[in-house]
């Protein structure tokens, strides 16, 4: 830096150096569950407020279904929402069996320079649903060994 003014411009100052630091995002500290279906259960969660200077690259969700580890990756940091069993992700999330115990459910921010700690941890087991009442019963012609029903 040199200073200036009317009798003219001084020597320049010493010279310093800075480097900027690049930290892995924040922690994600509100995921939450939505409402568990028979084969998918939605997760959502607000993307963190500092991105510390590495925009957020994407999101690794962690998460067991019955006993057996499960992670997928999403690209794109500005989605802050999953469907566990929505067929989304890398690799994609498969479809859940009804009544599937979901498990140690959690979320972590990742950018360039790595990956943020684990968000808090949720469970949740995906719905089992009694079939829908069948209206449309009707009765065959009856023979002498079968009674043949029908319905859609």
């Amino acid at each position: 830096v040199r200073a200036v003014n009317s009798v003219g411009t001084s020597s320049a100052s010493n010279v310093i150096a800075s480097t900027t630091t690049l930290n892995v995002p924040p922690k994600i500290n509100d995921l939450a569950l939505g409402t568990a279906t028979a084969t998918t259960v939605p997760l959502t969660w607000t993307a963190p407020a500092s991105d510390s200077r590495a925009p957020i690259s994407g999101y690794e969700i962690r998460y067991t279904v019955d006993g057996v580890p499960h992670a997928t990756v999403l690209t794109g940091g500005t989605t802050a929402g999953f469907t566990i069993g929505g067929g989304t992700g890398t690799p994609a999330s498969e479809a859940l069996a009804p009544g599937a115990t979901v498990t140690n459910i959690d979320v972590r921010a990742v950018n360039s320079v790595g990956t943020s700690s684990a968000s808090n941890v949720i469970a949740s087991t995906t719905t089992l649903n009694v079939p829908p009442k069948i209206n449309d019963l009707a009765l065959g012609t009856a023979t002498a060994t079968t009674v043949p029903l029908t319905w859609t």
